[in-house]
């Protein structure tokens, strides 16, 4: 969909239209559950926070004051939402479920790069997991993910040169030699 559409459908949902949200919804879903992801580290609390974005964005749509802004905006909702919900599991001490499995499966993990990186990823900055989560795991354009986040392409390359090259340097120290980024 193009900006033009976009604005279309934003401004006639602001006017009440659901069906127009819905379509904007299925627009933005997988980008939205990937920027929860890159904070929450859980798949389905990554998706319970996406869902309450959608909610909070249909709800505040009035307050919208640029329809081209749309996706920036409820980008900026779904990481506050993300954050809210990271810290009260810290305060809960909650423990992921695939934290309690791994202890398990340590044996059992059939391929060491791709668990290496992994675990790389999960240690990066959140800015960083989420511009890798759009490019790599939603094949997102680096114009996608620069509309997305308010920023320019030139950005998103920078961003993930560098994380790249990070990740080669960890898998190196871990002595995972010859994998190509």
């Amino acid at each position: 969909m193009n900006q033009k559409e976009e604005t279309i459908l934003v401004q006639a949902a602001a006017d009440g239209d659901v069906e127009c949200f819905n379509r904007l919804c299925k627009q933005y879903y997988p980008a939205i559950v990937a920027i929860c992801y890159s904070q929450l580290a859980d798949r389905d609390l990554a998706e319970d926070a996406a869902q309450e974005a959608f909610f909070v964005a249909f709800r505040d749509l009035s307050k919208l004051k640029r329809a081209n802004y749309f996706g920036r905006w409820l980008t900026g909702i779904s990481r506050n939402i993300a954050v809210d919900m990271a810290k009260a599991r810290k305060k809960e001490n909650f423990i992921p479920a695939e934290d309690c499995n791994s202890v398990s499966k340590e044996q059992d993990v059939q391929d060491d790069h791709v668990e290496a990186v992994r675990i790389i990823i999960a240690a990066l900055p959140v800015k960083v997991r989420e511009i890798i989560y759009l490019r790599f795991y939603n094949q997102m354009s680096y114009q996608e993910i620069a509309n997305l986040l308010g920023t320019s392409q030139e950005a998103v390359n920078g961003r993930l040169r560098r994380a790249k090259k990070i990740i080669a340097k960890r898998l190196n120290h871990r002595n995972f030699t010859g994998v190509d980024l």
